[in-house]
């Protein structure tokens, strides 16, 4: 007989910290709107977003692509 543990079904989570809810791709390009004013950059960063099927995501996932693709070469 196979033992089945209630612990497994339940994810790994410290005590005290908060799980991070997903947003969708759009949602976050409408935060980050109200922070970076050069729109033509958050509209290439969704277009990639969007062609490597990213559309949902945490914000702090979301912010590290981003943070990483402002830094890319042209």
């Amino acid at each position: 007989m196979a033992k089945s543990s209630a612990a497994a079904d339940k994810p790994d989570v410290s005590p005290g910290a908060e799980p991070q809810s997903t947003i969708t791709l759009n949602e976050f390009c409408l935060r980050l709107s109200t922070r970076v004013k050069r729109v033509e950059l958050i509209g290439a960063f969704e277009h990639a977003e969007r062609a490597a099927d990213k559309a949902n995501d945490t914000e702090a996932a979301y912010q590290a692509r981003f943070d990483a693709f402002i830094k890319k070469p042209a």
